[in-house]
């Protein structure tokens, strides 16, 4: 009888520890990845006044490509109620993640510029993170 009662609280351990271990690994969907980043237009809006104190809406948009792990930001500048941006600045630069942990960017500009893109979060449609100080929330400009 001891031994039948030793054999049931042995599945009962077994059983609880096998049900322990089902489920999905969210920390792996969670993780960034070059998929997840590359081959989409990452953009944010904001209110910012331009050289004349003038306030205009600012479209700021990152591009990461995969291929040959190069980008492009660019920023236009809107006057209240226009649909095409008076100003255009764009730039280049090549990016890397920080460590496998996938959590960082840095983005060579060239000339010794470079910035940090902290605390990365890429999502589906979104993209977030401290780039060069700045706390970023972008999202991708397909996604409606």
């Amino acid at each position: 009888m001891k031994t039948l009662n030793y054999v049931k609280i042995l599945l009962l351990c077994v059983f609880t520890i096998g049900l322990a271990s089902c489920g999905d690994d969210v920390y792996y969907t969670m993780q960034n990845s070059d998929d997840k980043l590359c081959g989409k237009t990452w953009i944010e809006e904001y209110q910012t006044e331009n050289k004349d104190g003038v306030e205009v809406l600012c479209s700021h948009q990152l591009k990461f490509a995969k291929a040959d792990n190069s980008g492009q930001e660019i920023w236009e500048y809107y006057r209240g109620g226009e649909s095409r941006p008076y100003e255009t600045t764009s730039r280049t630069f090549t990016w890397k993640w920080m460590d496998k942990s996938m959590e960082g960017l840095t983005l060579n500009y060239g000339a010794g510029e470079i910035k940090y893109f902290d605390n990365v979060w890429v999502r589906e449609h979104y993209l977030s993170g401290k780039l060069d100080g700045t706390v970023v929330m972008m999202v991708d400009a397909n996604y409606k």
